[in-house]
C-alpha cells in the first residue's frame, strides 16, 4: 500500500519488476484512482499483481460498475469517509448494505472491508470476504515498544482474538 509519486519516480517498470522478484502479489495505489490507473493497473496485470481498487460510500453506482468491471480479483470498500484507524462512524449494518450491493455488482470479486474495524465490530462485519485491521495491528505494535514488550507476542494475541470473533 503506498502513493503513485514514489512507483513513478523509482519508474513503474523497474517497481513491477521488484515487486514479483520480492513476492509481491497485489498493490493498493491509495492516490492512483480509476480511470486514471488503468495503464499501471494492466502493468500489474501482465506481472500477475493484483491491482487493488477502492470503493468508498460516495462512490456512484454508475462508476461502481466500471470500476469492479475493470478491477483485478480483488476491492477495497472503505466503509466510511474518514482517515484510517478512525472510529466507526456508521454502523456495521449500513456498511453491510453498501458492501452487498458492491458484491451483487462483483460477484466473482472479492470484497475486503477496511476502516472502523475493530475488536467490537469484526464480528458484525464477519460475512465479508475479508476485513482489514491494519491499524488495530499498528496501535498494538506502537503500545508494546511503548511498554517495552514484545510486540510479536501481543500482537498474536491480538490476531487470534480477533480471528475467534469471526470464526
Amino acid at each position: 500500500m503506498g502513493y503513485y509519486n514514489m512507483i513513478y519516480q523509482y519508474g513503474e517498470n523497474k517497481f513491477l519488476n521488484q515487486c514479483k522478484k520480492s513476492g509481491v502479489n497485489g498493490l493498493i495505489v491509495v492516490d492512483l484512482p480509476w480511470p486514471e490507473n488503468k495503464n499501471f493497473a494492466n502493468k500489474c496485470k501482465k506481472k500477475s499483481i493484483s491491482f487493488v481498487q477502492l470503493l468508498s460510500p460516495t462512490t456512484s453506482k454508475e462508476r461502481l460498475k466500471k470500476i469492479i468491471k475493470d478491477s483485478h480479483e480483488m476491492i477495497y470498500y472503505i466503509s466510511m469517509l474518514s482517515t484510517t484507524g478512525g472510529k466507526l462512524k456508521v454502523s456495521p449494518k449500513q456498511i453491510l448494505t453498501n458492501y452487498d450491493k458492491i458484491k451483487k455488482i462483483g460477484r466473482n470479486k472479492n470484497c475486503v472491508i477496511g476502516f472502523g474495524i475493530t475488536e467490537k465490530t469484526i464480528s458484525k462485519l464477519k460475512t465479508a470476504d475479508g476485513l482489514v485491521v491494519g491499524s488495530v495491528i499498528c496501535k498494538e505494535i506502537s503500545k508494546s515498544l511503548k511498554n517495552r514488550q514484545n510486540p510479536v507476542i501481543n500482537v498474536s494475541k491480538i490476531v487470534t482474538r480477533l480471528k475467534n470473533k469471526i470464526l
